[in-house]
């Protein structure tokens, strides 16, 4: 597994600092950083301690799209979960439930973490393949992003180091086009452009959580390729 650890727009420095100390710790090395607010000086340097390396390495653009160019799955993290099942965007996972699926993928994973203020807007949530929530008092949930981001990838360390290699899982190209597909048929079969959204939102999410083999997506895709091209078929024979 290759995990990208994206910071959008982080507001303190020595935040980026120790988010490249838990990289150190945990074993990751690829830090992107997503337009600045902060000078990365000498107080960052200071919070990474013998994680300087990492600091140094990490690259600076000027948006996210840049910092997810070559990602095969986006994972955004958020203090905030759907308070209702209809929330279909604000669908979320803890980071142990998440790890314990992902363990054996041989893919690049961007992780999303958003600002110290504001976290990640509704549109950049909606660039994610799917959500994680760290479980906390319901009093205080908003984790500090360091912290977020050391939690985050301790549970992706342990479950690396202890899952065994199963089937070969399907990628992010299968993967986006079993949801394309997915979405043309939503289309035929007349369904309210509104709802279409939604319902495409859910089908991602349940692709992402499900982790599916290539196998299974190609199996999947095929039947709903299918059902699409009859639908369409029967749909003009009736207008003859």
């Amino acid at each position: 597994m290759h995990v990208r650890v994206i910071l959008v727009e982080p507001e303190h420095e020595g935040n980026v600092g120790s988010v490249a100390r838990a990289m150190k710790n945990f074993g990751f090395d690829e830090l992107w950083i997503v337009n600045p607010k902060t000078e990365i000086g000498s107080q960052a340097k200071a919070y990474a301690s013998h994680a300087f390396d990492i600091l140094q390495g990490s690259r600076v653009v000027r948006t996210i799209d840049e910092a997810l160019e070559d990602c095969n799955q986006v994972v955004g993290t958020t203090a905030i979960s759907g308070r209702r099942s209809s929330n279909v965007l604000r669908t979320t996972l803890s980071p142990g439930e998440y790890a314990r699926l992902i363990g054996s993928v041989e893919e690049r994973i961007g992780l999303l973490f958003g600002r110290e203020s504001l976290g990640l807007s509704n549109e950049e949530l909606d660039k994610c393949d799917l959500l994680i929530t760290i479980p906390a008092s319901k009093e205080y949930r908003t984790l500090n992003v360091a912290m977020a981001c050391t939690i985050m990838l301790y549970e992706l360390h342990k479950h690396i180091h202890h899952v065994e290699k199963t089937a070969q899982r399907s990628d992010f190209r299968t993967n986006s086009r079993l949801v394309e597909y997915f979405e043309r048929l939503a289309n035929v079969v007349g369904t309210p452009h509104h709802r279409r959204k939604l319902a495409v939102r859910a089908f991602r999410n349940l692709i992402s959580r499900g982790l599916l083999t290539k196998r299974e997506a190609l199996l999947l895709m095929g039947i709903v390729r299918r059902a699409c091209s009859r639908t369409r078929e029967r749909s003009e024979s009736r207008t003859r």
